[in-house]
């Protein structure tokens, strides 16, 4: 009897410390979200893991179905509709002279028949660079299972914008010249941002930055790597990507999920190697992951429902030879296209979601963040 009020006891005061510390802790994030970060810190992730399986379990959506249509995005170009009058006899106006940029991507290959209108398709995104898109996004099913989820893909042409990994407040933590939010004169380049990895508890892996590592880099750990110039990589540490001179950051997160173009053979519908501790491969879940193409473009994939190896599928259809996970459940998936609505004042930035079911808000990274994250901007 006295040994269980002992016990009941250190529960009651590790609970109530876990949740004075949440209500302290900075960051833009959800109570339930500090809260959840709060305990994995002390040494309780045995009363978060069974919490948050249990929910995510008991939260699956319905199998099957069909979606009315895709979602509409702002900033993401509608598919052009080819005229039924005769053509004019006006001149249309010179062509800007496209800069070097990468082809634009192939259609998605298509899990799920019939199609719906424009299921696949590429639809340029974001800002013209002297007429050419630097972005495209698609929108398809997963797999042939919960039909009625689109999951959304992001194109990024390295050759015409600029990626770049910001640390957050708490996730790497520590002192750094880029603060943890977009900021100041990033504003007026601002396109895009996204999440970034597992926490580095979970990671097994690294983060580079500014000349240090944050949290050491791991060999064979899958990895996001980029250049000085603004080159950007994604493949195994020592392997397909290693430090170099014009290294400028580097982000790792558990291993490729997708390498030489073929998924990695463990990563199941059953999987739990795959996403480490964190929620089994097999839930679906809001996921995301980022991988590059054959021709170095980057693939941004996440969507509400997604099981790792819908994922792993959704990142190889989408393009991309080599590829990882990134952030998981929807507290923690967030990719955000920003617009600049008033070209007299550049500063005045709005945000958008990919897609609806995103629980951050659109300007997630407009004010001080937890985690640390990508953001895309015209070069």
């Amino acid at each position: 009897m006295i040994v269980g009020l002992g016990v009941g006891s250190v529960c009651f005061v590790l609970l109530l410390a876990s949740v004075i510390g949440a209500l302290a802790k900075p960051g833009n994030e959800s109570f339930s979200a500090k809260w959840a970060d709060v305990l994995r810190d002390h040494h309780a992730s045995f009363i978060v893991m069974p919490l948050e399986d249990w929910y995510f379990t008991r939260a699956q959506p319905a199998k099957g179905g069909r979606p009315k249509g895709l979602n509409h995005i702002p900033g993401v170009a509608l598919p052009t509709v080819p005229p039924s009058a005769a053509p004019t006899t006006v001149a249309p106006p010179p062509k800007p002279v496209a800069p070097p940029h990468l082809a634009a991507p192939p259609d998605v290959e298509l899990v799920v028949q019939p199609p719906l209108a424009d299921e696949g398709k590429w639809l340029p995104a974001g800002p013209m660079i002297d007429g050419t898109p630097g972005m495209y996004v698609a929108q398809f099913r997963a797999d042939s299972v919960y039909t009625s989820q689109i999951t959304t893909a992001a194109w990024i042409d390295p050759m015409l914008l600029r990626v770049r990994l910001n640390p957050g407040d708490g996730e790497p933590g520590g002192s750094w010249s880029v603060p943890p939010a977009i900021t100041g004169d990033a504003l007026r380049q601002i396109v895009a941002a996204f999440n970034g990895g597992f926490r580095f508890k979970e990671a097994q892996g690294g983060f580079h930055l500014e000349g240090r590592d944050a949290v050491a880099l791991r060999d064979g750990a899958a990895s996001i790597a980029i250049t000085n110039d603004g080159h950007v990589n994604v493949g195994k540490w020592g392997s397909d990507v290693g430090m170099a001179d014009n290294t400028e950051a580097v982000l790792q997160n558990l291993t490729l999920l997708v390498d030489g173009g073929q998924i990695d053979p463990s990563v199941s519908h059953n999987d739990t190697r795959a996403w480490g501790a964190t929620l089994k491969g097999s839930i679906a879940v809001a996921r995301s992951g980022i991988g590059v193409t054959a021709d170095g473009a980057l693939v941004y994939v996440a969507g509400p429902a997604l099981t790792a190896r819908s994922l792993a599928e959704s990142l190889q259809r989408a393009g991309a030879v080599r590829a990882m996970t990134l952030d998981i459940n929807p507290q923690w998936v967030t990719f955000n296209l920003f617009d600049h609505p008033d070209p007299a004042n550049p500063m005045v930035v709005t945000g958008a979601k990919l897609y609806p079911q995103m629980q951050r808000p659109a300007d997630r990274y407009l004010s001080t963040e937890s985690r640390d994250f990508l953001t895309v901007s015209l070069r």
